[in-house]
Order: structure tokens, then sequence, then C-alpha cells
């Protein structure tokens, strides 16, 4: 995973779907200063990339379409046999 990958995937939260225009008022200031050169295509790509690797999904609020984080999945001995 990139440097901005994990950035914009920082910015979704497990609890809350988020729609386009919140992801990009909660993203990282900071964060993005070290990409001078970002635009809402390279988000928009980014965010269809997490999809594709299941690290986020698509959810439907009110008339837009919003993406919520997605806790990763556990083994099942690892549920049993906590370490």
């Amino acid at each position: 995973m990139s440097e901005l990958e994990t950035l914009v995937l920082g910015t979704f939260s497990f609890y809350e779907p988020m729609t386009f225009s919140k992801v990009i008022l909660d993203i990282d200031s900071n964060g993005l200063k070290e990409f001078p050169d970002f635009s809402r295509e390279d988000l928009e790509f980014v965010i269809k990339s997490l999809v594709q690797q299941k690290h986020i999904k698509a959810v439907k609020i009110d008339k837009e379409i919003g993406w919520i984080r997605v806790m990763p999945r556990r083994s099942w001995w690892k549920r049993i046999f906590p370490l």
C-alpha cells in the first residue's frame, strides 16, 4: 500500500459512512503537503483502489455514494485463542 493510500485510508471511519466532500474536508492537511500535485482524480483513483482491495466498501447515503472502512477479518483460530 502506498503512502497516499495510507493517508486516504486513515480519513475513513469504521462507524460513519463518508461522502466524497466529507473525505476532502477530513483528510490530513499536513500529510497532503508531501503530495503537492494531489488532485480530485487522484483521490477518486485511490478510493477505487481501496474498494478493490476491500479496505473500504461503498454504501449509499441518501442519494449519493459514500464509503465506510471495513474491519480486517481475523482467522477463526485467532478469535478462539487471542494472543
